[in-house]
Protein backbone atom coordinates (compact mmCIF):
# COMPACT_ATOMS: atom_id res chain seq x y z
CA UNK A 1 0.00 0.00 0.00
CA UNK A 2 1.28 3.43 -0.87
CA UNK A 3 0.72 6.77 0.84
CA UNK A 4 -0.62 10.13 -0.89
CA UNK A 5 -0.65 13.17 1.29
CA UNK A 6 -3.11 15.88 -0.05
CA UNK A 7 -4.25 19.45 0.52
CA UNK A 8 -7.74 20.44 0.06
CA UNK A 9 -9.80 23.19 0.04
CA UNK A 10 -11.42 23.97 3.41
CA UNK A 11 -14.84 23.51 2.03
CA UNK A 12 -14.31 19.78 0.66
CA UNK A 13 -12.65 19.11 3.75
CA UNK A 14 -15.81 20.20 5.47
CA UNK A 15 -17.64 17.95 3.66
CA UNK A 16 -16.11 15.34 3.98
CA UNK A 17 -15.73 15.54 7.71
CA UNK A 18 -19.87 15.83 7.63
CA UNK A 19 -19.74 12.65 5.91
CA UNK A 20 -17.44 10.75 8.96
CA UNK A 21 -19.18 12.62 11.02
CA UNK A 22 -22.95 10.99 9.74
CA UNK A 23 -21.78 7.81 9.56
CA UNK A 24 -20.98 7.54 6.18
CA UNK A 25 -17.08 6.94 6.52
CA UNK A 26 -15.34 5.45 8.82
CA UNK A 27 -12.80 8.08 8.76
CA UNK A 28 -11.72 10.92 6.46
CA UNK A 29 -8.89 9.00 4.46
CA UNK A 30 -11.72 5.88 3.72
CA UNK A 31 -13.93 8.98 2.29
CA UNK A 32 -11.17 10.13 0.24
CA UNK A 33 -10.29 5.99 -0.80
CA UNK A 34 -13.96 5.84 -2.19
CA UNK A 35 -14.28 9.29 -3.94
CA UNK A 36 -10.93 7.98 -5.67
CA UNK A 37 -11.93 4.40 -6.73
CA UNK A 38 -15.20 5.97 -7.82
CA UNK A 39 -13.45 8.42 -9.85
CA UNK A 40 -10.93 6.70 -11.76
CA UNK A 41 -13.59 3.92 -12.60
CA UNK A 42 -15.10 6.44 -14.53
CA UNK A 43 -12.29 7.76 -16.00
CA UNK A 44 -10.25 5.09 -17.29
CA UNK A 45 -8.13 5.21 -20.56
CA UNK A 46 -10.06 2.94 -22.46
CA UNK A 47 -13.27 4.86 -21.76
CA UNK A 48 -12.02 8.34 -22.51
CA UNK A 49 -10.73 6.65 -25.18
CA UNK A 50 -14.18 5.45 -26.23
CA UNK A 51 -16.32 8.42 -25.82
CA UNK A 52 -13.38 10.55 -28.09
CA UNK A 53 -13.77 8.19 -30.60
CA UNK A 54 -18.06 8.15 -30.45
CA UNK A 55 -17.67 12.10 -30.73
CA UNK A 56 -15.36 12.41 -33.78
CA UNK A 57 -17.90 9.57 -35.18
CA UNK A 58 -20.56 12.08 -34.34
CA UNK A 59 -18.87 14.70 -35.63
CA UNK A 60 -18.26 13.20 -39.17
CA UNK A 61 -21.29 11.37 -39.37
CA UNK A 62 -24.26 12.47 -36.75
CA UNK A 63 -27.07 14.61 -37.41
CA UNK A 64 -28.47 17.49 -35.45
Amino acid sequence: MKTVNIECPDQLHEQLAKLVAAGWFKSPEEGVLEALRRYLSGHSVELQERQIMADVEWGLHGRD
